[in-house]
């Protein structure tokens, strides 16, 4: 199938239901390159990625919203955020000396860890959300976070292979605006869509797909937003980072190596400071001879 990184919103005439589908190939594929990924990791950061970018379309601000985990278990932390411009990152970090399991569920990966959603606009205070482990996937995760948050019945379906990336989201909205004598709808919708295959959610196109799930139903189809894999780090983002270790620590790790270097953990940039480019952090002693 052609290279496709979109989001697309649609909902069902005369009923209360709306919906997402996002599908990633290049943008997900960027992700997953830049580290040596075990296959069932690959997947799961596809998981991810597809679900931010579901959340973020719904959460309207301005700014970052990220999905993260942290646990105990082969899995220790794994992060994707997305911004108000569609852009996408993503990583994971895990145990390497031991192998990486390829068939568990995400709350033995996490072993008495956490899920946490953090909004971060652009002006205005950061929030998080604590995510329930529930069940043993992120979909049902998620389920249950809308539920609670939004106290809106939502169902969520996720898939990755390691070069395609995609989501399906359902939503049942406020009663009111359900079409008279179509109260069944939402069993009927959720239904169809429980029926989708993994090669379906992500080898369609979402015209194709939706087609296929709700042929008999009135779909309404909205554009879709392009989304692409784009890092938000930059040398004075880093350079400022470095700054707040400290003059002390500072000029420890100048004096032994010559030099301050900093990778990107998302992007794999890197970043090279010297004593002069530190020098607002270390006052006149700054600069080594």
């Amino acid at each position: 199938m052609q290279n496709i990184n979109e989001i697309q919103r649609f909902s069902f005439d005369n009923t209360n239901v709306r919906g997402e589908r996002v599908l990633l190939n290049e943008a997900y594929q960027q992700i997953i390159r830049r580290k040596d990924y075990p296959k069932a990791l690959e997947n799961l950061l596809g998981e991810f990625v597809s679900a931010i970018a579901l959340l973020r379309d719904i959460v309207k601000i301005d700014g970052v919203l990220s999905l993260q985990c942290k646990g105990n278990g082969p899995l220790k932390t794994l992060m994707t955020e997305c911004d108000e411009k569609q852009n996408l990152r993503g990583i994971a970090q895990w145990d390497e000396e031991q192998s990486f399991p390829e068939s568990i569920s995400l709350k033995e990966l996490l072993d008495g860890g956490y899920l946490v959603i953090t909004i971060t606009p652009r002006n205005g205070r950061r929030y998080q959300g604590i995510v329930e482990i529930v069940g043993d996937t992120l979909a049902e995760c998620l389920e249950q976070y809308f539920y609670q948050s939004e106290q809106l019945p939502s169902r969520v379906w996720l898939a990755a292979n390691g070069a395609q990336a995609g989501g399906l989201f359902l939503q049942r909205l406020p009663a009111e605006q359900a079409k008279e004598g179509d109260e069944d709808a939402w069993d009927r919708f959720t239904h169809l869509a429980s029926t989708v295959k993994q090669e379906e959610l992500l080898g369609l196109e979402t015209n194709e797909l939706l087609h296929r799930l709700y042929h008999e139903e009135q779909v309404r189809m909205y554009d879709p937003k392009a989304m692409q894999f784009a890092c938000s780090c930059s040398r004075q983002r880093t350079l400022d980072a470095v700054g707040s270790m400290g003059a002390i620590e500072i000029r420890e790790i100048l004096a032994e190596q010559g030099t301050i270097q900093v990778d990107c953990q998302f992007c794999a940039e890197h970043y090279e400071f010297n004593a002069q480019d530190l020098a607002a952090w270390l006052g006149d002693e700054g600069q080594l001879h």
